[in-house]
């Protein structure tokens, strides 16, 4: 977990006051959270759920892709070999439906 941490961030901090650095660290906690919670429920099946941040990073979100407005709508374009790759139509539908909370 320490090693995803700081292949996920940094290992110096930006500022030089105590308090942003806080603020800074806390922030940096809660988007790794954020980037595992969205590993681990959305894409479980493409990247394995130990992988750290950059090959999750490099796999998923270093993709090319183009967002288009035509008749009203915006539609992301992506290649077909990304489509085939990522299993986009699955990933966009486990995107769209977050998982149940279970309630003990």
């Amino acid at each position: 977990m320490h090693r995803a941490l700081k292949d996920f961030g940094f290992e110096q901090l930006p500022f030089k006051r105590f308090a942003q650095n806080a603020a800074f660290y806390y922030t940096m906690r809660v988007a790794f959270f954020l980037c595992e919670a969205f590993k681990e429920d959305v894409c479980s099946g493409i990247v394995d759920l130990d992988a750290y941040a950059t090959t999750f990073l490099r796999k998923v979100t270093d993709m090319a892709a183009k967002m288009v407005r035509h008749g009203g709508k915006i539609t992301l374009k992506v290649t077909q070999a990304t489509w085939d790759l990522l299993g986009f139509a699955h990933l966009w539908e486990r995107s769209g439906a977050p998982p149940k909370f279970a309630w003990k």
